[in-house]
């Protein structure tokens, strides 16, 4: 019992502090690695000398007393995530050229409606100054504050710079640093909240979004209803015809009903390069630059598809689509555009629009992860810009070529209707049946390659010469 006494006295006087009476040393919290300005009594403190850094009711005390003596230039807000903010500050004249190049910087942030008077030590927030160089006369400034825009609104703060000039070695013996304040420069800021800024980004890329599916649904109604009868047959459900405007490939389909790959990259680096835009624009304040890889990834697809649509066609003959539409071989209800149309045409894998599709794709992801923080200065490496320029001329040029596979489509229906002209002629020439059912019977394969689902191949192994169906209505 004695030894539990003993050891409780014990612990009970190491608690109250050293022996023969001495008090503990008080643990003062560091806020700005900067000594307090020599002389200064605005915050006395027994170990202030041997302290190379201020607390915060130190700074407080020193912004309440202190009028600022440097002048701050510009200034303005990034885009990053951290708010950061970038300023040019000037030399004053009272710190030679020496001590400005080996100047030691820190910030802080108070409420913009706060009175100098009444600045608090629980107000100031302290920012990160990234290493700067400076010249004789000015020094660009960046500083992060990542405590400063919490919420969802907007803030309005008072930027404080402290300047701190090395006092030499000795100056405060027992220092680990000589660094001490030699003033300070004030600027008002507008700080954006990075929650509003995304979301005004993404809104404004869903309102474009919306605008250009609501368009397209007024154009195309006649081919939704169609779309809409086919899916409620498949899946045995009501399925709303304004969920096919939603689709990408319907907004970016040609005239044809096929989606176009260059509408579709046109589509794509448009929506980006807005909601980026939009969202920087919110972040800085002001309309923001755009930078040479934006505006040649934009020069690249608008020119690959105004020249798609100069050589855009029918890869069928215009006599010719109208016999396989007129028999009934071909479904003439509107086409449904598809993804598969990016990446297939003609029956067959275009390699040349997997590698456009595939780059742009690449492209459009990095100017809205690295497009946000820096729009102006956004880049991607030459080489891609020539690679997707390069994808884009070939697949031009592919679409102006004549194809094989066309024109071998091309020749079989036009053989077919000569075939069944001369069966026509001939009622009774049982040679000129054979041939017509010959070449009728070659003709499936091809139909199936360029049409797919819409080829009626019970209708082709029943058609005679000269029988035509009921036309459809809609």
């Amino acid at each position: 019992m004695r030894r539990c006494l003993a050891l409780a006295t014990l612990a009970f006087l190491a608690w109250l502090g050293p022996a023969h009476g001495q008090q503990r040393a008080i643990v003062v919290e560091s806020f700005v690695e900067c000594g307090p300005p020599s002389g200064d009594a605005a915050s006395p403190g027994q170990d202030r000398a041997s302290r190379p850094f201020m607390d915060r009711s130190e700074v407080a005390a020193y912004l309440r007393s202190s009028a600022p003596a440097i002048a701050i230039k510009s200034g303005r807000q990034t885009a990053k995530a951290v708010p950061t903010l970038e300023f040019t500050v000037g030399r004053p004249d009272g710190i030679s050229v020496e001590d400005w190049r080996a100047a030691w910087l820190e910030a802080v942030l108070y409420p913009a409606d706060t009175p100098r008077t009444r600045i608090t030590p629980e107000g100031l927030v302290a920012g990160r100054v990234q290493p700067h160089s400076p010249t004789e006369g000015n020094t660009e400034v960046t500083v992060e504050f990542p405590d400063a825009s919490p919420g969802w609104l907007p803030m309005r703060w008072e930027l404080a710079l402290l300047i701190c000039v090395d006092e030499g070695v000795g100056g405060h013996p027992g220092r680990e640093n000589n660094r001490l304040v030699r003033g300070f420069a004030r600027l008002p800021l507008f700080v954006s909240s990075l929650k509003l800024s995304a979301a005004i980004g993404i809104g404004s890329f869903l309102a474009l979004y919306l605008v250009l599916a609501f368009t397209a649904a007024r154009l195309h109604r006649r081919q939704y209803e169609v779309a809409r009868r086919a899916a409620e047959q498949e899946s045995g459900r009501m399925i709303p015809a304004w969920l096919f405007a939603l689709r990408p490939t319907v907004i970016a389909q040609d005239s044809f009903g096929f989606c176009s790959l260059a509408r579709f990259q046109v589509l794509l680096f448009t929506l980006a390069l807005a909601g980026v835009y939009a969202y920087v624009m919110a972040r800085t304040g002001g309309l923001p630059n755009l930078s040479n890889t934006v505006l040649a990834l934009l020069g690249i697809t608008l020119s690959g598809s105004t020249l798609a649509r100069v050589i855009e066609g029918p890869v069928v003959d215009t006599p010719n689509r109208l016999w396989l539409l007129g028999t009934g071989l071909v479904d003439p209800s509107p086409r449904i555009p598809r993804w598969q149309d990016l990446l297939a045409g003609d029956g067959e894998i275009d390699v040349t629009r997997v590698q456009a599709l595939a780059f742009s794709l690449f492209a459009a992801i990095a100017l809205v992860v690295n497009g946000t923080g820096d729009l102006e200065n956004f880049e991607i490496p030459e080489q891609l810009n020539y690679l997707i320029g390069l994808s884009q001329a070939v697949y031009v040029a592919g679409r102006a070529l004549p194809r094989e596979s066309a024109k071998r489509l091309n020749e079989e229906v036009r053989a077919v209707r000569e075939a069944e002209a001369k069966a026509i002629l001939a009622p009774g020439d049982k040679a000129a049946l054979r041939a017509f059912e010959t070449v009728r019977n070659g003709l499936g394969t091809s139909l199936f390659d360029f049409f797919g689902e819409r080829f009626n191949a019970p209708r082709l192994a029943a058609l005679t010469p000269g029988e035509r169906p009921v036309p459809i209505s809609y």
